[in-house]
């Protein structure tokens, strides 16, 4: 049985990153790329179709979508009629890591839209760690690491009574995978993640001059101004990346990443928390009841 793939992207349908998962990953499978006409990076899961019409349009590289990573998921189902066996999101140019980056994010936010609707996906973002956060103008041939863990991915995965079934069960795998030209690509160690957190967010106000971090990446500046005139909010997520030297639990995909290796952080788009408690009866408080008396945790 043959399997089918639906591709999209959020850095638009004629991004290096996508054209390159695209041939690897139709001499494999049968895929269809459906994807943003523009550069949609960092809208998260958004949906445009909440608010307007979404128009679409056949061309040489696939259908073009005139919204969101998530609109593109939801043309190829009901406009499209797709059934896809699994949805690939990407390749990014530049990582997606970080607990809070994964919900701004719409290679991911393409990922999660696919899940909701009952797809499994696969969400696949380079680095260079000699060019971070995000690598300059790439060729295809930067991507071929990229290309070949996607493959990997999906020949990993299992047919299940309802569809295919990710590695580890997971509703969506978010990959990060370094570029080919890095010393450790030729053979990647696989590493399974879970997103960063401890993420400090810092104000910066115009006329401020916080010094710089030290072993920045040549031709890198963090203090480098982005935005108006105004308070700014910074991440010193981002400034202990860009060092290399973060304190991270072995299990983080930040530190996956710094180490050249490839993260796969398999993620459930429920967000749920409950696990075996699913179902149970909250007791409601009496008539003047503190508010600690208000769930039974027994």
């Amino acid at each position: 049985m043959t399997t089918e793939i639906l591709l999209t992207n959020d850095d638009g349908i004629d991004a290096v990153g996508i054209r390159a998962l695209a041939d690897a990953l139709g001499r494999e499978y049968d895929v269809t790329v459906v994807a943003p006409k523009s550069n949609q990076s960092g809208v998260g899961g958004a949906r445009s179709w909440w608010d307007t019409t979404v128009e679409y349009t056949e061309t040489d590289a696939g259908y073009a979508v005139e919204g969101t990573p998530a609109d593109c998921v939801a043309v190829a189902e009901v406009a499209l009629g797709l059934d896809p066996d699994v949805v690939v999101s990407g390749c990014n140019h530049g990582p997606n890591i970080g607990a809070h980056i994964l919900g701004q994010s719409g290679t991911v936010g393409a990922a999660m839209e696919a899940s909701f609707l009952g797809t499994p996906a696969i969400a696949v973002s380079l680095y260079d760690r000699g060019n971070l956060p995000v690598p300059p103008t790439l060729d295809a041939s930067d991507f071929a690491v990229a290309a070949r863990v996607a493959v990997d991915l999906i020949e990993r995965s299992e047919r299940g009574d309802d569809g295919l079934v990710l590695p580890f069960g997971a509703d969506v795998l978010n990959v990060n995978v370094p570029a080919a030209g890095d010393e450790t690509a030729a053979d990647p160690t696989y590493r399974l993640t879970e997103p960063a957190r401890g993420f400090d967010v810092i104000e910066f106000h115009p006329g401020d001059a916080p010094s710089e971090p030290e072993n920045v990446p040549e031709g890198w500046s963090v203090n480098e101004r982005r935005g108006e005139m105004g308070m700014e909010l910074r991440d010193r997520f981002w400034r202990e990346f860009l060092r290399g030297d973060v304190a991270d639990d072995p299990g983080s995909d930040r530190l996956a990443v710094i180490e050249g290796e490839v993260s796969i952080s398999p993620l459930s788009s429920s967000r749920s928390i409950t696990g075996d408690r699913a179902g149970e009866v909250v007791t409601a408080p009496e008539s003047g009841a503190s508010a600690s008396s208000r769930i039974e945790q027994d």
